[in-house]
């Protein structure tokens, strides 16, 4: 449990902070502000979350005696992630934001974000 905590929360801390600065790098590129909707407390929260949450589901899973299992929970790891984006394709911006157009393009790669950095860290935690 402490090995699947300490993955998660150094996961979460990288994502996050990559995370954030692709937020300013893309806000700063584009010329657009979407700091009412999301910034980088946000991203880096909904990154430790992500991580964690996932290093739990990676402890039960691993539980589970059956051979194949890591590429298994990556396959299901990486549609979950893909899952969340018709949250972005759904989500109402405020009127007063402008070019909403721009806001799938910084959050559909921030969703991303969180199981890139788990499997990135993971041989760093688990042999």
């Amino acid at each position: 449990m402490k090995i699947a905590f300490s993955h998660g929360a150094v996961a979460g801390i990288i994502a996050g902070i990559a995370g954030a600065a692709y937020n300013y790098a893309y806000s700063a590129a584009m010329w657009v502000d979407f700091s009412a909707v999301i910034n980088a407390g946000s991203i880096f929260g909904a990154c430790l979350f992500g991580t964690i949450l996932t290093s739990l589901g990676y402890l039960l899973f691993s539980k589970v005696p059956m051979k194949g299992k890591d590429p298994i929970f990556n396959s299901v790891l990486l549609l979950l992630s893909f899952a969340t984006f018709a949250g972005t394709f759904g989500f109402q911006l405020p009127f007063d934001i402008e070019s909403p157009e721009m806001f799938v393009g910084l959050s559909i790669p921030l969703h991303l974000f969180p199981a890139l950095f788990w499997l990135a860290t993971k041989p760093l935690f688990y042999k």
